[in-house]
């Protein structure tokens, strides 16, 4: 990999998280940027599947957005529950003591907020590409997508 694609990847990473940290990332396209350096903006500038890039990007904004199992988590982990019709709820306990069914809506958490952040960048310019989760692992991204919703959770678990 070239030094010119590592510090575009670098770039491109470092933005989203700021926009991440600043809660912005719905708003993203508007957020100045040298677009020239954003993968997202020419995924073609970079010698990998604009999935993998994408989801890379999403990957790092989640652990800047929530970057900790803490109680508020737990909660908006069960507020998704009760919107969805499920009537159990989970604890930081069941999750940290590694109950089955817990760790079942914790990772479909994590899948949901990658989910959410690949559409949101779809949106980011004129060039950018859309992706879906259920797409990507028809054509064979299955572990790559595993790979990235376990990092976020051990990232989330050792900032219990």
């Amino acid at each position: 990999m070239a030094p010119e694609q590592r510090s575009s990847l670098a770039y491109t990473i470092d933005h989203f998280k700021e926009i991440a940290r600043q809660n912005r990332f719905a708003e993203n396209s508007t957020v100045a940027h040298d677009t020239g350096r954003c993968l997202i903006c020419h995924p073609e500038l970079f010698p990998i599947d604009p999935f993998v890039i994408y989801l890379r990007v999403v990957t790092e904004s989640v652990k800047v957005r929530r970057p900790r199992l803490d109680q508020s988590f737990v909660d908006e982990i069960n507020r998704d529950l009760e919107l969805m019709g499920e009537s159990r709820r989970i604890s930081k306990e069941a999750l940290l003591d590694g109950d089955r069914k817990a760790l079942e809506f914790w990772s479909g958490w994590v899948r949901e907020a990658l989910a959410t952040g690949l559409g949101l960048l779809s949106v980011h310019s004129s060039t950018s590409r859309e992706f879906a989760l259920e797409e990507a692992e028809e054509q064979g991204f299955s572990h790559i997508i595993a790979a990235r919703v376990q990092e976020i959770m051990l990232f989330q678990r050792e900032n219990a």
